[in-house]
């Protein structure tokens, strides 16, 4: 299993922010260069079952996901079927003065013919941090918009 801890800040609030990472419906417009398609399959209160396209690296998969989303600030993605299977991202959102801090938690467990990718750490931790920095910059950017409105 490959562990990677990110944390970042933005000076968008918490709300905003995490708001914008639960919407899952959205999901894919924001950052569509990773997220082809999201389709939520079952929601049940706090617990979303989503079938999704992404793109990671060389490679686009199909994999069913598990949202467990605890407002204010935790959201956590258990990847439930297809090569990634096991793989878990915890996501907290805390509010620090004027800024929010961001910590993720990524633990990516290969299965099948993926296990070859753990040869890959180093590049996937990049590619993994440069996710989240999109997705920040993603959300900043929809704030200016919403501000602007």
């Amino acid at each position: 299993m490959l562990s990677i801890k990110l944390v970042r800040y933005s000076k968008i609030n918490r709300d905003f922010i995490f708001g914008i990472s639960t919407d899952i419906e959205q999901f894919s417009n924001l950052m569509p260069k990773y997220f082809k398609s999201l389709n939520i399959i079952k929601s049940k209160e706090s617990e979303l079952i989503v079938s999704e396209d992404i793109s990671f690296l060389w490679t686009s998969i199909n994999v069913k996901t598990k949202h467990l989303i605890k407002i204010p600030d935790t959201h956590q993605i258990h990847i439930v079927s297809g090569p990634l299977n096991g793989t878990t991202f915890n996501e907290i959102y805390e509010s620090k003065g004027n800024e929010t801090k961001i910590t993720i938690d990524v633990y990516i467990q290969f299965n099948g013919l993926c296990k070859i990718l753990y040869v890959f750490q180093p590049l996937i931790k990049k590619q993994v941090a440069k996710v989240m920095d999109e997705f920040i910059l993603a959300c900043e950017n929809r704030f200016r918009e919403h501000a602007e409105q």
